[in-house]
This record gives structure tokens, sequence and C-alpha cells, in this order.
């Protein structure tokens, strides 16, 4: 079960991430550059990280999943409900988890240092989904092994909730403009590019700021949400504009960077 639950979640990834990369080029909102560099760089970020994942994915959270999907334990087999209502109940909890996951991850110093990599990109685009340094997901895995043993979440909804935040991932980094009104709506609700533009700003008030992953009531819920201007969405990353690409660079960024 879990073989074929990985698979389909590896087609939704590559299915998704080639339509929103083909998208960028007809409907792009900030003319990214050098696509197909940014591509090459950040696919090597991507089977990185893949590689050495595969370590904590089999020996820490594929047994712990396979534990709390036999076992008659965690908090939502304490409640007498059924399975749709748990798995809602277990994706709310987990992009809340995330949440404020992401939010310690700009206001804690030491896990700032390895998200910050993710920060370094000075432009954003669907690529930038891939950009992410090895401890900060290790860290994450650490995270979904404790939410997968003290909620006793089924398989299902781990890699349902696994599917969407990845594609909520690609969608909100992807360079795709939408109406106006349409952002407007779907914010209301989801992360839409422009709204995780405000998150990628230099400009620390909306940087440090819009943490939500996949739903936007976490920001409005814990007064999160602030709107960058015009000017500030024309100017991303962080203030050292030197380290956008050089994979060892990145790699070590987080140990030399204090």
């Amino acid at each position: 079960m879990i073989d074929v639950l990985m698979n389909i979640k590896f087609a939704f990834f590559i299915v998704f991430f080639s339509v929103f990369f083909v998208l960028e080029f007809f409907f792009s909102q900030r003319q990214t550059s050098k696509k197909l560099l940014r591509l090459f760089f950040h696919g090597l970020f991507a089977i990185f990280n893949t590689i050495l994942m595969r370590i904590p994915g089999l020996f820490l959270v594929l047994p712990v999943l396979l534990i709390s999907n036999e076992g008659n334990f965690g908090l939502l087999k304490m409640f007498d409900v059924n399975f749709i209502i748990q798995g809602i109940i277990g994706f709310l909890i987990l992009d809340l988890s995330f949440y404020w996951l992401h939010r310690l991850n700009h206001t804690n110093d030491f896990l700032w240092r390895f998200h910050r990599v993710h920060h370094l990109d000075t432009q954003m685009d669907v690529t930038t989904s891939l950009r992410f340094h090895i401890v900060e997901l290790l860290i994450s895995s650490i995270l979904k092994t404790v939410l997968i043993l003290s909620l006793g979440l089924p398989i299902s909804v781990f890699i349902f909730y696994e599917i969407i935040l990845s594609l909520s991932a690609q969608f909100h980094h992807a360079d795709i403009r939408l109406s106006d009104k349409s952002d407007k709506i779907l914010s209301y609700f989801i992360v839409t590019p422009k709204y995780h533009t405000d998150h990628h700003t230099v400009a620390m008030y909306s940087r440090n700021a819009n943490y939500s992953s996949i739903f936007t009531i976490w920001d409005k819920i814990f007064r999160s949400r602030k709107n960058a201007n015009e000017v500030d969405r024309d100017h991303l990353g962080v203030n050292d504009r030197t380290k956008e690409f050089g994979f060892l660079v990145n790699l070590k960024e987080p140990f030399v960077n204090k």
C-alpha cells in the first residue's frame, strides 16, 4: 500500500511541477531569468536531498507510519469518529504544525541558519520549491515522526497531506500571474503566488510573516499576515545577493554564516 501511495505522490509531483514550469513561460508575473540554470541548480538540491532523505525515510518515518497505521493509539483514535472526520482533523493539525515550524524557522536563530538557504534565492519560481537545506528537511522529518505517533495518523491521511503540501509549495512559489480578483478570492483560503511573494521579500516586515503553507487561516488567527508593497515585492531574497547559486556554498552556508 505504501509503495502505491508513494508512487502516486511522486507522479503528482512530476506532473504538476512540469505544468507550473511550462505555465511560467506564458503567464509570468515577475519575468524570472536564467530559467534553465535555475532548474539545473535547484534540481541538484532535489536529487541530493531525495537520496539522503531515504535514510530517515526508511528507518524513521516509514516504521513509525506502519506502527501508527496498525496500532490503536494516538489522539485521533481516542474519539469514536469515522475515517473522514479523522482525516480532516489530522490534515488540519498537520497544517497547523507546519505553520508553527515555518514560523520558528524565522524566529529561532539556529533554525533560521538552515531555512535562510531557501531565502537566498533572489528570484522565485516553481524551482524554488526544491531549494531546502538537508538539515531543515531532517528537522521536518523529526516533527513528522512525532506528529504521526501522537496523532495515530493513518498512512493514507499522511501521504495525502504530503501530496497537497507539495502541490501547494509548487503553486505558491510558481512565477505565474493570477488576476487580482482571482488572487484575492483564493488567498482567503489558500496560499497564492502573490501571497507567498510577500514572504520572500528582503523587507523584514513581510518576510517574517505570512508563514502559512496551505491554508491562510493560520496567518489570520495568529496575526502574521503582512502585505508587502509593490516595491518590496520586486526585491526578493536576503541582503546578501552573492549566494543564489553554488551548491557547496549553499550547503556550507548555515555553518559559516553566524
